[in-house]
């Protein structure tokens, strides 16, 4: 797992990026720290004031990746507005997290190594990442389950943990070069799925979620 060290901010950015760039064009095992220093236009002692190694920077390229699914909640779970239903705050959550992997399509290659390796920090970013989108679906069926929208023969915990697994493991495969309705496409057909699985009436029936009136109330 990447660790933070004391090199100028700007350096280390600018070592990641052309870290990407050549681990995507070259390949992880071709590229070189004298290559990567050399793209990122700074001396190798550099590189290494940054990162101890190659996998010290592959790790903080995931974990990058990853933090932006955390985010993504972070982001929903702040910007929660009335009118919203559960259904469509659940939604956007998938949309975004599709997208988000589209965007770093390019990444592919990277991911693969990541998760072969124990070094990378794929484990400790990817639980990362699925605790935080977990949560937050928890977070909206919790209201959900005061409002008695739940199904009462449904565990909620267990439920949205299971609609989850499918939720993940659709993401985890996604085409990487889907456009924006195929992406939304898919995204309305998780939630529908994932709601008909734990939710006892139509989305389209559901009520707003108090998620956004607190949000109103505490600003």
């Amino acid at each position: 797992m990447t660790r933070p060290r004391r090199g100028q901010p700007s350096a280390r950015a600018k070592i990641l990026a052309a870290s990407r760039k050549l681990f995507v064009r070259r390949g992880f095992a071709q590229v070189s720290i004298g290559d990567i220093a050399r793209g990122a236009g700074v001396v190798r002692a550099t590189v290494y004031n940054n990162f101890d190694d190659k996998q010290d920077i592959l790790a903080a390229i995931i974990a990058d990746y990853m933090t932006g699914y955390a985010q993504i909640a972070q982001r929903l779970r702040a910007s929660a507005r009335p009118g919203q239903t559960s259904f469509s705050l659940i939604q956007e959550m998938v949309r975004e997290a599709l997208a988000w992997r589209v965007e770093n399509a390019d990444l592919r290659p990277l991911v693969a190594v990541a998760r072969g390796s124990r070094s990378s920090g794929w484990d400790q970013a990817n639980k990362a990442a699925d605790d935080a989108m977990l949560g937050w679906i928890l977070t909206v069926h919790a209201a959900d389950e005061a409002a008695g929208l739940i199904r009462d023969d449904i565990d909620l915990e267990f439920g949205v943990r299971a609609a989850y697994a499918m939720i993940e493991s659709v993401l985890s495969s996604f085409d990487v070069a889907a456009g924006k309705e195929q992406i939304d496409e898919a995204a309305h057909q998780l939630a529908l799925l994932h709601w008909y699985s734990i939710c006892k009436v139509d989305p389209g029936e559901a009520p707003e979620s108090p998620l956004g009136r607190r949000l109103a109330d505490d600003q």
